[in-house]
């Protein structure tokens, strides 16, 4: 079965306020049941969170090494035109 919860209950779950998880609800982010008053249902929270989990990325290479080599290529050139 299902666990059903209040919308104070639902907030503290996602760690949201309820004037923010309200908003949600309006804007049919959140799936919800009236009955009595509003409640959530733990399948339809979590299908929430779901929805706004995003990916790992890979990291591209830091700019800082790309510069770090440039430099060092840049300084190794001048060495050569001198010294070469």
């Amino acid at each position: 079965m299902n666990e059903v919860m209040t919308e104070p209950e639902a907030a503290q779950y996602l760690r949201l306020s309820t004037k923010t998880l309200q908003r949600r609800r309006r804007d049919g982010q959140i799936a919800y049941i009236r009955d009595g008053g509003i409640r959530y249902l733990m399948p339809d929270l979590q299908a929430y969170l779901e929805a706004r989990r995003t990916a790992v990325k890979t990291s591209p290479p830091s700019p800082q090494n790309s510069k770090y080599r440039r430099a060092m290529k840049r300084d190794h050139d001048v060495v050569d035109l001198l010294f070469g």
